[in-house]
């Protein structure tokens, strides 16, 4: 498969939120190692299992931390926050009219 294949059923793959090989599950893994510790695929790919067994875990737990921190600050947004009408057509304080 040529990339640009490759890039448009990865990105099919990601948007349904199902993976559908065995190699791209494998592939999303050292992606997220390597973009969390900031190395590249190669480098997570030559990690020893016990290493990349460990920075998965830490990199899927920081990323759903996280996850859950933009939640609750867009939850904490949507709930708490009220914009109050203006008196729109009425002049602005100070200007003539007033």
């Amino acid at each position: 498969m040529i990339w640009p294949e490759k890039a448009e059923s990865l990105y099919r793959s990601m948007k349904n939120e199902k993976m559908d090989s065995t190699e791209q599950m494998l592939d999303s893994m050292i992606y997220a190692v390597a973009s969390h510790f900031k190395i590249s695929m190669a480098e997570a790919r030559r990690m020893s299992e016990e290493d990349f067994a460990t920075s998965f875990a830490w990199a899927t737990a920081v990323s759903r931390i996280k996850g859950e921190e933009i939640e609750k600050a867009t939850g904490d947004m949507k709930g708490g926050t009220r914009v109050e009408k203006t008196g729109a057509g009425q002049p602005f304080p100070g200007s003539e009219g007033w």
